[in-house]
């Protein structure tokens, strides 16, 4: 194992804990809504958005920065560990997290 594995698995790991962090902080529906449905969203909107408009919303980016820091761990892992078949649990952790991002926003849609 090289230096550089090391450095990588590293900011690997820093970026999956970054993002574990993320996922607690949207679960408790606290801090910043990293969503699209509130990014788009304009700012009269907003203002209307209760507390139970924005609820689905916050669990929807609590469950993808999940999905995004298991993968991050995961591919620090396979990094330092050099386990090359940690690329199929890495690979389904993203499949898992596009689905459920689309799914969720349709699911919400339908709701409005």
């Amino acid at each position: 194992m090289g230096a550089s594995q090391i450095v990588i698995g590293a900011v690997y790991l820093a970026l999956a804990a970054g993002a574990l962090r993320i996922s607690c902080l949207q679960f408790r529906e606290k801090g910043f809504l990293f969503n699209n449905g509130w990014l788009w969203a304009s700012p009269e909107e907003r203002r209307r958005m209760r507390a139970e408009d924005k609820r689905p919303l916050y669990r929807q980016s609590g469950v993808v920065f999940l999905l995004l820091g298991l993968t991050f761990l995961t591919l620090a892992v396979q990094i330092v560990t050099d386990w090359l078949w940690l690329f199929f649990p890495a690979a389904f952790l993203i499949l898992s997290a596009i689905i459920y991002g689309v799914a969720s926003s349709v699911k919400i849609e339908r709701r409005k």
